[in-house]
């Protein structure tokens, strides 16, 4: 996938935009893939020193290798020897119809099979007019356009405090997107860092006590019952009290387990307040909590990950499993120091990179990350960035960026993935790479 530029809204996606990243003397492309590289840290003694100190002042994860080597083995112990890659061809503007019908089918396959296989999808467009192979942004691509396309049909709510909507559970959407989020995720992608942090609780199996933690007025899409949960609470007196639950705004009082002729007062208004949210959060949406939960234990997932806190961030957004400055600093400047620049136009080129680079600071790193990537939150396989000139448009200002490897190359010089081996297990797959791509 080829992106321009990039900017994140409100709700934490990518929209395309403008971007600063760029001068008159020459461009860069920037290329992100699947490292190959070992993780950075295999000592037991620094790794259990780095996380004392990450709880311990409970820093934001600057490292996140420390992060993924935490979730790493577990997801190996969940895939197990049950993997095989797939291939699919799709059309790009049907991603999220394909995706929908691939994994609702899945739910079904489930009632069949006891230990499903995991699949590790190649995915090939339609619309491309010159050989662009799967580096994992493809893949990537059709997770977050299924993803975003199921927040907006299947939740409500602000950001990323998402609540799954009421009756929306006649065709398995939940189920199906809860198996697509344990693929995303064995596939060392992104999770699904959207959830309300009282909806994943209560997912995981916490206790009422827990979950009500996590209920705020803020977070009852209605907007109705906010008026009327904000008027109990600034009420002074119980005739206030009463007369406030007299109007007809209030009539759902009679629905949210409030027992039955029992007078709200000054001294007990606090408990009704709680049932009010703990309904309008939790208990209203009950089935279709049950629902994303069912899908969620594909392969054991669920009961593999619930004791184990590390995995959290993949369902809730978190600051501390972010993108930060240091990390995009530390990924982009070995890279730009090893370019062979040689003209005056390349040398001034490599300069103003690095200053933009080092001049970044948390949020324009997540801009960049995304930029390159096409990911608003790092993935759980690390990430190889690369930076070269862009001898293909040297009039370029601004820089280009691509998320897979676009080449053209020769039959002998690719192993394409066979549609004939579908389902089988394919232990190479690669690509080498030409000079001056």
């Amino acid at each position: 996938m080829r992106l321009l530029s990039a900017k994140e809204n409100d709700e934490g996606f990518v929209k395309q935009g403008s971007n600063a990243m760029g001068n008159k003397e020459s461009s860069l492309k920037l290329k992100s893939g699947t490292s190959s590289e070992p993780n950075a840290s295999n000592n037991n003694i620094e790794n259990l020193l780095r996380n004392a100190i990450r709880i311990a002042f409970s820093i934001p994860i600057a490292d996140l290798y420390v992060y993924r080597d935490e979730i790493k083995p577990l997801i190996d112990k969940i895939i197990g020897k049950r993997e095989s890659m797939i291939s699919i061809k799709i059309d790009r503007n049907k991603i999220y119809e394909e995706a929908t019908g691939r994994f609702v089918g899945k739910v079904k396959q489930l009632a069949k099979i006891s230990s499903p296989m995991h699949e590790k999808p190649v995915i090939t467009f339609n619309d491309i007019d010159i050989l662009d192979v799967d580096g994992s942004g493809f893949r990537r691509e059709y997770y977050s356009v299924y993803f975003r396309k199921c927040i907006t049909n299947l939740f409500e709510g602000q950001g990323r405090q998402m609540l799954p909507k009421k009756d929306c559970t006649k065709k398995d959407e939940l189920k199906a997107l809860g198996i697509a989020i344990v693929e995303c995720i064995l596939n060392g992608d992104c999770g699904f860092p959207y959830l309300h942090r009282g909806i994943y609780k209560a997912i995981i199996g916490c206790d009422s006590d827990e979950i009500d933690q996590h209920c705020n007025l803020n977070d009852i899409p209605n907007g109705e019952v906010q008026i009327v949960v904000q008027q109990i609470n600034d009420a002074n007196t119980d005739e206030e009290i009463t007369e406030i639950l007299a109007s007809d705004l209030a009539s759902f009082i009679n629905y949210v387990g409030w027992p039955v002729g029992k007078t709200v007062t000054m001294t007990n208004r606090n408990v009704l307040l709680q049932y009010i949210l703990r309904w309008f959060i939790i208990d209203h949406r009950q089935n279709e909590i049950d629902q994303l939960r069912h899908g969620l234990s594909y392969m054991g997932f669920l009961d593999a990950i619930k004791s184990n806190d590390w995995f959290e961030p993949l369902f809730v957004y978190s600051e501390q499993y972010s993108i930060t400055a240091r990390y995009m600093k530390d990924k982009l400047n070995p890279v730009i120091e090893k370019l062979d620049a040689k003209t005056e136009k390349e040398i001034n080129c490599v300069k103003f990179a690095k200053a933009c680079i080092d001049s970044l600071d948390d949020t324009q790193a997540r801009l960049l990350f995304a930029f390159i990537t096409n990911l608003n939150d790092p993935p759980l396989e690390e990430e190889s960035l690369e930076v070269i000139f862009n001898i293909h448009n040297p009039d370029r200002i601004l820089p280009e960026s691509y998320t897979t490897v676009i080449v053209n190359y020769t039959s002998k010089e690719i192993r394409v993935y066979d549609e004939r081996s579908k389902g089988s297990k394919v232990t190479e797959y690669f690509l080498k790479a030409k000079p001056g791509m």
